[in-house]
């Protein structure tokens, strides 16, 4: 974790914004997250190592700027954030530079029963829609599709429970 919390910050640093002792707390909180993030759970962390009330909008500002990066998914179809699978490995050739380039794009799969999120890099497939899109006229915010549904291992679950 340390490792990539590093290369995050480096990242962030070389183009130039601040990071503060918070944001860097709350990117400690989401590297230890598995599955959809919630701001909530963000808060109650931030609550629980801090000696004053820590107001909710502080976690949310501290988990848009994570968002601004690239480094979680902003998921409003799950009322939360999802780590982004190329923040947790080494990446210099698929990832992008800045904050202002494009993200790369994916389909985030999410397990509502347990909250597991699987992301699957698209790429001549998104070039494809993006180029279609672009003959539009409209111009893309986000670059990741959000897919809901049940997870493998739940289904299995499932299954042994009617046996």
């Amino acid at each position: 974790m340390i490792k990539y919390k590093q290369k995050i910050l480096e990242q962030a640093r070389s183009e130039g914004v601040q990071v503060t002792a918070l944001r860097e707390q709350v990117l400690d909180i989401v590297l230890q997250q598995q599955g959809v993030i919630k701001a909530y759970t963000v808060l109650a962390q931030m609550q629980q190592s801090s000696d004053g009330v820590v107001a909710p909008p502080t976690a949310y500002r501290a988990l848009d700027f994570w968002a601004e990066r690239g480094v979680l998914h902003k998921v409003a179809a799950v009322n939360g954030y999802v780590l982004c699978s190329h923040a947790r490995h080494e990446c210099d050739n698929h990832c992008h530079g800045s904050a202002t380039e494009a993200h790369h794009s994916a389909f985030i799969l999410v397990c509502t029963e347990c909250g597991t999120v699987d992301e699957q890099t698209l790429g001549q497939e998104w070039n494809a829609l993006r180029e279609a899109v672009a003959e539009t006229g409209f111009m893309l915010k986000e670059e990741h599709v959000v897919l809901t549904g049940v997870c493998n291992q739940c289904q299995e679950k499932k299954k042994k429970k009617r046996k």
